[in-house]
């Protein structure tokens, strides 16, 4: 079956899919892309499954729903759905993962499209590392050379995993993968589909399966990464200046001693410098929103 074929299956399977993670590049002074949403938990379904239908992570939802139990969800319960975003402070090519949102986004080239998706990372003691990378290979239904921690690990809860596990449904690689130049570190599929969002894995990028599908038919070898920790973002949408903001990572919090000042004022500073002009800046809406960050992009600020 051709690729293009594929693609129009997949855009019929997965309509929302296919069109809610696509956006028209901005212009380079401009920075924000998507917009807020509303969804509502249908009959049967999960926070779970709806964070998946929107292409949105676990995390994500919880932060911008912070008055739900996802314990205690109903039919027709009402979602914001936080799919609007401020660029990383990053090049806007090749692939740029923001660690901290544990959101992707791909500049494909020559191309005025950005591309974002939700992934997990590496959990406490196994982060994923941050810095700029090449994808140095593209894995079709990859095997997993399971790590000896892992088995020694797994053995304990009496589950004998073998050294080489084919691809399958059990793989935790899933179906497709990109290898980056850090060779024990891809992008990749999963099996257990509700950990996109989490720190879930030993340091890998996972995503849900048919996006991992998507950006192993788009990605070439040979394409940039760059790995960033961006908890705070500040960019411009024509002369009003906006700020992003989400939950540092834990290792984050004990670094920076839960003092986070030094750190988004810079994030906000820097934003401004990029324009010839006078800002006038709400920091006390700044620290309204450090008090219960929920990924929003809000106005701060605008040229005077």
């Amino acid at each position: 079956m051709s690729k293009k074929i594929l693609a129009i299956l997949f855009a019929v399977v997965f309509p929302t899919l296919a069109l809610a993670n696509t956006y028209t590049l901005p212009t380079p002074n401009n920075d924000m892309i998507g917009k807020v949403t509303y969804d509502y938990i249908k009959p049967g379904k999960n926070i779970k499954q709806l964070a998946r239908e929107n292409d949105i992570g676990y995390y994500e939802i919880l932060q911008a729903n912070p008055h739900i139990n996802p314990q205690k969800t109903y039919d027709w319960q009402k979602f914001t759905i936080p799919s609007k975003y401020l660029l990383p402070d990053a090049p806007r090519s090749g692939l740029v993962m923001n660690i901290a949102e544990l959101r992707l986004y791909y500049y494909p080239a020559n191309s005025n499209k950005v591309i974002t998706y939700p992934t997990a990372i590496g959990m406490l003691g196994m982060e994923t590392p941050t810095g700029t990378f090449k994808v140095i290979e593209r894995l079709d239904h990859p095997k997993w050379y399971v790590p000896k921690s892992e088995i020694a690990e797994m053995a304990k809860q009496g589950v004998y995993l073998p050294k080489v596990m084919d691809s399958n449904p059990a793989n935790p690689l899933g179906y497709y993968g990109l290898r980056l130049s850090a060779r024990t570190y891809l992008f990749h599929g999963t099996n257990v589909p509700p950990t996109v969002g989490r720190r879930a894995s030993a340091g890998c990028m996972h995503l849900y399966p048919e996006n991992i599908k998507a950006l192993y038919e788009m990605v070439p070898v040979g394409t940039n990464v760059t790995i960033v920790d961006q908890p705070f973002k500040a960019g411009w949408v024509g002369n009003t200046l906006y700020f992003q903001a989400v939950t540092p990572l834990y290792e984050d919090r004990q670094k920076w001693m839960h003092n986070y000042r030094p750190i988004y004022t810079k994030v906000i500073k820097d934003a401004v410098k990029q324009v010839n002009a006078k800002v006038d800046i709400n920091w006390q809406k700044v620290k309204e929103m450090l008090k219960e960050p929920n990924g929003i992009p809000q106005p701060i600020g605008h040229i005077t």
